[in-house]
């Protein structure tokens, strides 16, 4: 899902190649946490906000703000973005941010054209199964048993 951040920037956020301060990483490496975070934080308070996000220039930053956010403060730190840029740890679904993001109608449940309309293909393509009690709606605990299993998979396939 985040892969797309570490591809971020190439460089500062004004373009050109940066000064004694170094502007980045080498051409053609990859940023990591500390450089993004000292590229976007600009008021240096060691944490970006979502207007500071929206300066990323490929849009991730902003568009998966709120599951980077993962203590939700309204703030990605430096652990929450070197945490979304770790492929290496299956990331952890929260079940309640999905919900917000999600549920339309506010229900507490999601349904097949709540789900399609935010794109959400794990969900779409696992509808039926995911949907244990038949009710054509996924409940909090239905999304928190999908997501266990899930893991659960991710985690047996690396070993």
């Amino acid at each position: 899902m985040l892969l797309g951040l570490a591809t971020f920037a190439q460089g500062p956020l004004g373009g050109g190649r940066g000064g004694s301060q170094g502007g980045g990483p080498p051409k053609g490496e990859k940023p990591d946490a500390s450089e993004i975070l000292k590229l976007l934080d600009t008021n240096n308070d060691d944490k970006i906000d979502k207007e500071e996000a929206s300066k990323d220039k490929r849009g991730k930053i902003s568009e998966d703000f709120d599951s980077i956010d993962a203590n939700e403060d309204g703030f990605i730190d430096l652990e929450e973005l070197e945490a979304s840029l770790d492929s290496s740890k299956p990331k952890k679904v929260s079940v309640k941010k999905l919900l917000k993001e999600v549920d339309q109608d506010e229900d507490g449940q999601l349904n097949e054209l709540e789900v399609a309309a935010k794109d959400k293909r794990d969900l779409m393509d696992n509808f039926s199964e995911i949907d244990v009690n038949e009710d054509s709606q996924l409940d909090a605990e239905e999304l928190k048993a999908f997501y266990s299993k899930t893991d659960k998979k991710k985690r047996k396939n690396k070993d």
